[in-house]
Order: structure tokens, then sequence, then C-alpha cells
């Protein structure tokens, strides 16, 4: 009788593991086979440890392979969840919350650079360092500029420029500058193919321009151009990809629990026979007359455990 137990221990805990009502239901089916064994002393224990040889000690063996094979499902799942946490948090402590303060600042870093370019070119010297503008692109590009862009949109054609050191600026576009007094405003930034381009409006006016970072280039953008741009500000990368992975961790905490009742549809067969069997079976008269040298649950449903 306690080994009977034992296996009844056995079939409540993986019962309890998968919630499934026809393991719930064979459990109970078989606590009423033990009992009668134990309420009944002149009973023959012999044959209820056959029964269980028979039937209870295959399905065991059966919910444990499989018990084992989601638990190493459940395990590879949280271990996924630790490492989105583990870049969540290394997301957020990289996260720059000073970009919109320093935006504005940058507009007036590259008005004051472009009203002393101006004034180079008057005087014919070059005395400019461009890294007072550079900064910004290379602390802020990978993360803030958008990607999803046409970037014809933002190329540009042959035109006359201005040459200042390495750097061409549009005649034209001077021009307008210095109507406005150089006054721009940063827009927002792109990042395509390596390549890194900023888009400024003038002061006061409809004009923009790009600065070609890359092509070390400045130019008016056709205003054509201009309506097929998304020109919303910059939100961080790194924010969207915080908030996929804190989605992706809901979904996976919220699935974890079903995945892990969700059988094979063999296995559900194979709990829908047991079933069949013990309910279609005079339990008091068959159970004892058991044929030792049958396996029921095993010929019956034809099992192949190790694989």
């Amino acid at each position: 009788m306690s080994q009977s137990k034992r296996r009844l221990t056995k079939l409540k805990l993986l019962a309890n593991f998968f919630e499934n009502v026809d393991i719930i239901s064979i459990y109970i089916k078989t606590d009423i086979i033990h009992n009668l064994f134990q309420e009944n002393k002149e009973l023959d224990y012999s044959k209820l440890e056959l029964f269980h040889l028979q039937y209870t000690d295959s399905l065991i063996e059966l919910l444990t392979k499989i018990k084992k094979q989601k638990e190493n499902d459940m395990l590879a799942v949280i271990k996924e969840i630790e490492v989105n946490n583990k870049y969540i948090a290394s997301f957020e402590e990289k996260h720059t919350d000073g970009f919109e303060t320093e935006r504005k600042m940058y507009s007036g870093i590259f008005s004051n650079h472009l009203k002393n370019l101006y004034k180079d070119l008057t005087e014919d010297k070059f005395r400019l360092k461009w890294d007072s503008v550079l900064y910004f692109y290379k602390k802020y590009a990978s993360e803030f500029y958008r990607s999803n862009v046409d970037e014809e949109l933002l190329k540009s054609g042959a035109f006359p420029a201005y040459q200042y050191q390495e750097y061409q600026i549009e005649r034209k576009l001077l021009g307008r500058l210095n109507i406005q007094n150089f006054k721009v405003r940063f827009v927002c930034g792109y990042s395509i193919t390596g390549n890194e381009y900023e888009l400024f409006k003038i002061f006061q006016s409809e004009d923009h321009f790009i600065f070609d970072i890359e092509g070390r280039k400045m130019y008016l953008i056709d205003p054509k151009k201009m309506e097929k741009l998304d020109t919303m500000p910059n939100e961080s990368n790194l924010g969207t990809i915080v908030s996929q992975l804190k989605s992706k961790n809901e979904y996976l905490e919220e699935t974890m629990n079903e995945r892990k009742k969700i059988l094979p549809e063999q296995v559900i067969n194979v709990l829908k026979d047991y079933i069949k069997n013990l309910e279609n079976t005079d339990i008091m008269s068959k159970i004892f007359d058991i044929n030792e040298e049958t396996n029921i649950l095993r010929a019956m449903l034809n099992l192949n455990l190790n694989n």
C-alpha cells in the first residue's frame, strides 16, 4: 500500500503541474481504486500492484517525461525574460533625457557657427573648428535620429557653393541665412546607411536646409521634398526598443502558464483512451483478473517513451 501511495503522490503532483482535467480525472479514479484496497483488508494487494504496473506506472513515466520537457521550455522562457530585463535596465540607464534641452541649445550653437563661417568667408580666413557642431550627431544620432526615410529626399544635385575647408555651403542658402541673421532651428536628424543628415529651418521663413554630415555640405531642400519627409521631433530609438521588450516580457509571463498546460495531440488522445478504458471497465470485476502478461496501456496506445 505504501508503494501505491507513492504512485498516487506522483500522479497528484503531475495533475497539479499540468492542471489538465483529464489527468485530474485519472488521478481521482486511481485514488478510488487505491482506497478500495485500503478499506478492504481481505483483498489481495498484489492485484493493486499489478494494476499500477499496467496502468499507473506507464502514465507516470509518460507525463514525467513531458513535464521535464515543459520545465526546460519554461526555464528557456524565464531566461529570455531575464535577458530582456538586463537590456531594458541597460537601455534605460543610457537613455538621454537631456536631448530636448540640448536640441534647443544646438540650434543656437549652429546659428553662431554659420555666422562665424560667413564672417570668415568675407575675411578670407578659415578659423572654425567643426567639432563645435559635430558633437551633437556623435552624441545623439545612434539613439535619436530616424532611419525610416527615403534618402533620396535628403540628397541634392549639384549647386553653386562656397568652399570652407572641406565643407561646401550653397550660395543661395548662405544669402538667405544672412537675411535672417543666421538664426536657425534644428528640426530633426536622420541616420541612413552610415550617413547622418540634419534638417534645419531658417528663422522667420519657410526655408529649410540640409546639413549632409558625411558629404560635408549644406543646401536648401526643395519644398516638394519637404512635404514627403517625416519632420516630427526625434524620439529615442532605445525608448521604442525598451517598450517592445517590456511588451514581449508581459506576453511571455502571461502565456507561460498556458504553454505549460498545452499537451501534444497524441498525448491528449492517450489520456482520453486511458479514461475511456477505466470508465468502460467494471473496476471491481476486472481489476482483480488482469492478465499479467499484458500491459494494456502500452499495447493499446503503442507508446514509445524513448523518443
